[in-house]
C-alpha cells in the first residue's frame, strides 16, 4: 500500500516538474525574442503565450519527436480520421493521451482500493478497452445517422437539380437544410472548394470521411456524370432506390441478430466483472488463482475461450448485405 502511493507521489510529482519546466524555458524563449525584437535581430511580433498552450504545444512537439523514431508505428493519420468519423473534435494524439491518463489513474486508484497490483493492471487494461469501444461506437453511431440521411439527401440532390440548381448551389442546400452528420459534411466540401480544392478531390475526401459503401456508389456516379455527362437527378433516384432497399433490408437484419450480438456482449462481459467485484471485496478469494500454477493455467484458459467465444457470437451474427 505503501509502495503504491509512493509511487502515485512519485509520479505526479515529475508530471509536475516537467511541466513546470516546459513552461518556463517557453516563457525564457519569449522573453529572448522580445529583446531580440526590440534590438532589431527579430521584426515579428512576439506574443504572449497563456500557459495551457505551452503544455499543449510541448505534448505535441512529445508526440512529433516520438513519430519520427523508427519502429513506432504511430498511425497519426489513421487516429487523426478516426476522431473525424467519430464526431471529436480532438486530434488522434490527444485522444491516446487521454484515454492513456485515465488508464493510468484507474489502475493507481485500484490498485490501492484493491491493495494488488493485478487488480490495479486489469482496471487499467478495462480502461483502454473502454476507450477503444467508446471511439467504436461513437464512430459507428455517426455512419448509422449519415446512412439514415442517405436517402432524403439524396431526393433532395434530384430534386434542387430538376428545379435548376446547379450541384454546387445544390450542395449548399444541403449544408443549411439537412441535420448533422450530413449537413457538416457537406459544408466541409463546400469549405474545401472555396479554398481551392476541385471538386473531384473534396468529394474522394468526403467519401474516405464517410466510409460508406452506399455513399460511394453516391460520389461514383457524380464524378462519372461530371466528366462524361448525362441526366444526375434520374441516376440518382435509381441510386436511391437501391439504397432505400438495402437500408430496409440491413434495418430487418439487425432486428433479428440484435438479441445474438446482446448475448455475445454479455457473456464476455460478465466474468470480467465478476473477476472485478471479487477482487476488490474478497481479494483472497481470488488467490488461489493468482498464486497457484493451476490458478494461472485456468486464467489464461478462460481468456482465450471468452475471445473465442466473443469472435465466433460475432461472426455468426455480422451478416453482410
Amino acid at each position: 500500500m505503501i509502495g503504491l502511493v509512493s509511487l502515485l507521489f512519485a509520479f505526479l510529482f515529475f508530471l509536475g516538474l516537467y511541466a513546470g519546466l516546459s513552461v518556463y524555458l517557453q516563457r525564457r524563449r519569449e522573453v529572448s525574442q522580445r529583446i531580440q525584437q526590440y534590438a532589431g535581430y527579430q521584426p515579428a511580433a512576439v506574443r504572449k503565450t497563456p500557459f495551457w498552450e505551452i503544455l499543449r504545444n510541448r505534448f505535441h512537439e512529445l508526440f512529433a519527436e516520438r513519430n519520427r523514431r523508427p519502429g513506432r508505428p504511430w498511425n497519426r493519420k489513421k487516429l487523426d480520421l478516426m476522431m473525424i468519423q467519430a464526431g471529436l473534435p480532438l486530434l488522434g494524439k490527444e485522444y491516446v493521451a487521454i484515454a492513456g491518463g485515465l488508464a493510468v489513474l484507474v489502475f493507481l486508484v485500484t490498485a490501492v482500493a484493491g491493495r494488488s497490483l493485478v487488480t490495479g493492471l486489469l482496471g487499467g487494461i478495462l480502461t483502454l478497452f473502454g476507450a477503444v469501444i467508446f471511439l467504436q461506437r461513437r464512430i459507428s453511431r455517426r455512419k448509422e445517422a449519415f446512412e439514415r440521411q442517405l436517402a432524403d439527401c439524396l431526393t433532395l440532390v434530384s430534386n434542387s437539380l430538376r428545379a435548376g440548381f446547379s450541384f454546387l448551389q445544390t450542395m449548399e442546400i444541403i449544408s443549411r437544410e439537412m441535420q448533422p452528420p450530413m449537413s457538416t459534411e457537406f459544408a466541409n466540401v463546400m469549405r474545401n472548394t472555396s479554398l481551392g480544392r476541385t471538386m473531384e478531390d473534396a468529394l474522394q475526401e468526403m467519401d474516405q470521411r464517410v466510409g460508406n459503401e452506399d455513399f460511394s456508389l453516391v460520389i461514383t456516379a457524380v464524378l462519372i456524370q461530371q466528366q462524361v455527362g448525362g441526366n444526375l437527378a434520374t441516376i440518382l433516384d435509381t441510386i436511391r432506390e437501391t439504397i432505400s432497399e438495402r437500408i430496409r433490408l440491413r434495418r430487418e437484419v439487425g432486428t433479428l441478430t440484435a438479441q445474438g450480438k446482446f448475448s455475445g456482449l454479455v457473456l464476455t462481459c460478465i466474468p470480467v466483472a465478476l473477476g472485478l467485484f471479487f477482487a476488490v471485496t474478497s481479494p483472497e478469494y481470488l488467490k488461489p488463482l493468482l498464486t497457484t500454477s493451476i490458478g494461472k493455467m485456468a486464467i489464461g484458459a478462460a481468456v482465450v475461450m471468452e475471445i473465442i467465444g466473443y469472435l465466433i457470437i460475432s461472426r455468426i451474427v455480422d451478416i453482410k448485405i
